[in-house]
């Protein structure tokens, strides 16, 4: 039996050791979440080695503690993903990806950005966001609806495969629309990536889909997960490649803007674990591309961005273009190297990594400053034969020796980058030479200005009809009052990604401060007199256009895709015409001596002219006016006799969306003002385009990619003629 004297040494000791080894578990899980995904440096030079020495203990606790052991980066199948330094994100609807059939044209589309950028290793495809959620399309139909359907997109996958790239396709699990249809979303990416031999998925909002990657190597070997969102360290081992974005966590977007670069947490983690950089609205990235060189993290090219253009300035494409072919060449120090992170230079504000592989060094750096800098940057101990050249300009490295230590001098313009390579001179091939001889052209070539000119929007021409007289005009229009001065109106939109056009004071960029805000500005125009159609074109009236004119559009994909046999769905036929896009019906109203209103005519009439309502009725919502969701579909064109405008114009809010005479174009993106609103409605998500019913001041940028893809079941027209 214990005495009371051994008896508290051995509840001491327990208790101890509980709240040791309590204390120890606790430490170990927080050991994950320590550092955020950059890791800020100390600013003192003098603290760096202290710095460096710590995060390696850091790292080794942390791999130790999730038993890491790297086999989907030691495992074959997945060595490209490490390699893969450029992902390129490909809009659906980028018009260089069409040839002048509307056919797929990967190759024309991709040769600017392999001239301008650098190349590109991983194409990201994504023909939803920001028109899903116009209908109930799922956004696997999107792809579907594309050129070719499945065997279109399998044979653009050949040819990325033929080009020596990969192609991905994008998951938006904020789409519920599948799921409500009784379809997982699991289900359609694996039958997806199957049928098309994609090479992975681009996990949207995400960062991981737990307990899917081995479902995705029974779909496609090899095949690997990109996440948008920087990934934890326990899902290292699942997803290959993820984004670090730019000011993606606000908290912590200081830390991309500091004097001393940061370290990237995930690669310094697992070196062959590809990140990302990137920062979408911005058109000066100078700081972020330093970062990805000294971090050696690969980069996005992404100009269009959902419809909003952002290129990047000379100066920065120019870095792009250096840096790839570098981080392709040199991978292996990059994934296997001794990697030094800060580096001690001489040079102020210039900073460095050394990675180091066998007999060979090579020091990524940058220059942090807006002004040239020149001098020493570090001296190394001498070798026989070894030799100094900047793998970026191509140029060898100017160095003197002294007491047995070798210099290494270095000039460097504004914001430079530099890549130093160490190597003996016997090593120095055939190949070396030519890659150095190219990266030499290439800063022949390079343009270092920094000013960007966005494109203009350019408005597709507007023909005018036959001037009617102002009695004798079609009878199922209603005149449209119009003053003899020039109108001042007020056209609203919410601000999304995908942007507007330029109006008022509005800047497609200035989206990340103001997103899902209702932006207002104001417009004044002169209005010539017209009459519009009382109510949308109906599917009987197309019916009759079609058998009168025996118009056949060039794509049939999903033109009236709701009729049956030819004919309007039994019931619809004074329903709202559906599934024709912008081409079908400027061919109806062309048929009908007529043509579709502009923005301006369109608003003027819904607003009751100069009286400017809200809706067309007044200035309050009321569901008893208007189609906004009470049904599952369209319903009757003169259902609603309570909302009309003083006119008599029906369904100039809800029942479907309108498309207008806006057709513009950006250079990238073509695309069009729809009015209206429509009946369709899920709220599941913000990042859904515009539903339901819309004020009359309202307009949705809608995106045109293809007929089979633009013709939707939500989005239908009306038309208006000149009058004398």
């Amino acid at each position: 039996m214990l005495n009371r004297k051994s008896l508290y040494f051995f509840l001491f000791f327990y208790l101890f050791l509980f709240t040791k080894g309590w204390s120890q578990e606790n430490n170990a899980q927080g050991l994950t979440k320590r550092h955020y995904q950059l890791i800020e440096a100390p600013t003192n030079p003098e603290k760096w080695d202290a710095w460096r020495n710590e995060l390696k203990i850091w790292k080794d606790s942390t791999l130790q503690y999730l038993h890491y052991n790297n086999e989907n980066y030691r495992n074959p199948d997945f060595n490209w993903a490490s390699h893969a330094y450029s992902t390129f994100f490909l809009m659906a609807n980028e018009k260089t990806l069409y040839d002048q059939n509307g056919n797929f044209d990967i190759r024309a589309c991709l040769q600017k950005h392999e001239d301008q950028y650098g190349g590109v290793d991983v194409v990201v495809l994504w023909p939803t966001y920001p028109q899903l959620g116009f209908d109930n399309r799922t956004q696997f139909d999107f792809y579907r609806n594309l050129p070719g359907g499945v065997n279109g997109l399998k044979k653009l996958s050949d040819e990325l495969h033929a080009m020596g790239k990969r192609l991905m396709i994008a998951y938006n699990p904020w789409d519920n629309i599948a799921r409500k249809q009784g379809i997982r979303d699991e289900d359609e990416l694996l039958k997806m990536v199957k049928e098309i031999d994609a090479d992975g998925v681009y996990l949207d909002t995400i960062s991981i889909v737990d307990g899917f990657f081995d479902n995705l190597q029974q779909a496609k070997k090899g095949a690997i997960f990109q996440s948008e969102i920087p990934i934890n360290p326990e899902a290292l081992n699942l997803v290959h490649q993820s984004w670090l974005e730019v000011g993606w966590n606000e908290k912590y977007k200081n830390l991309e803007f500091g004097e001393v670069p940061h370290l990237v947490r995930n690669h310094w983690l697992e070196q062959k674990h590809m990140i990302y950089r990137l920062s979408r609205f911005s058109h000066e990235q100078s700081t972020l591309i330093q970062n990805a060189w000294v971090n050696g993290c690969g980069l996005v090219i992404w100009e269009n961005v959902f419809g909003t253009v952002n290129p990047l300035n000379p100066r920065d494409r120019y870095y792009y273009k250096a840096i790839l072919p570098v981080l392709r060449q040199y991978t292996a120090f990059f994934t296997e190297g001794d990697w030094t992170p800060l580096f001690p230079v001489q040079l102020n504000r210039v900073f460095a990594s050394q990675w180091k592989l066998g007999n060979k060094i090579l020091w990524t750096i940058i220059n942090r400053q807006e002004q040239r800098t020149t001098g020493m940057l570090f001296e190394q101990e001498y070798v026989k034969g070894m030799r100094y050249f900047d793998l970026i300009s191509g140029a060898e490295i100017h160095t003197t020796i002294e007491n047995g230590k070798v210099s290494i001098n270095a000039d460097l313009k504004p914001k430079a980058i530099a890549g130093i390579l160490a190597i003996p001179g016997d090593e120095c091939s055939p190949e070396f030479f030519a890659f150095l001889k190219k990266q030499a052209e290439a800063r022949e070539k390079a343009d270092f200005s920094t000013a960007v000119i966005l494109p203009a929007h350019i408005l597709e021409p507007v023909g005018l009809t036959q001037k009617y007289n102002t009695t004798s005009f079609p009878k199922e229009m209603s005149r449209i009052p119009v003053p003899a001065d020039s109108v001042h109106m007020t056209f609203a939109f919410r601000q999304r990604e995908c942007g507007f056009y330029p109006i008022g004071n509005y800047v497609d960029y200035s989206y990340s401060q103001t997103r899902n805000e209702i932006t207002t500005a104001k417009v004044t125009t002169k209005l010539h007199p017209f009459a519009m159609d009382r109510t949308l074109v109906t599917n009987a009236q197309f019916a009759i256009f079609l058998k009168a004119s025996g118009y056949k559009p060039n794509h049939s994909e999903n033109f009236l895709k709701h009729w049956k046999n030819g004919r309007p769905p039994k019931g619809l036929e004074n329903h709202p015409v559906t599934y024709v896009d912008l081409h079908d019906a400027r061919a109806y109203a062309k048929w009908a001596k007529k043509r579709l209103p502009t923005e301006a005519e369109w608003q003027w009439a819904a607003q009751n002219s100069g009286e400017a309502t809200a809706y067309p009725w007044g200035n309050t919502l009321d569901s008893a006016f208007v189609n906004s969701g009470q049904w599952s579909g369209t319903t009757p064109v003169t259902k609603f006799e309570r909302g009309k405008t003083k006119t008599g114009l029906y369904d100039m809010s809800g029942n479907v969306w309108q498309m207008t005479e806006s057709e513009r174009t950006d250079g990238y993106n073509d695309y069009c003002i729809l009015r209206g609103g429509a009946w369709y409605i899920n709220r599941a998500s913000e990042w859904y385009a515009d539903q339901g019913a819309q004020k009359t001041n309202f307009g949705a940028k809608y995106l045109l990619t293809w007929p089979g893809l633009d013709r939707c079941g939500t989005v239908g027209f009306r038309c208006i003629a000149d009058l004398e």
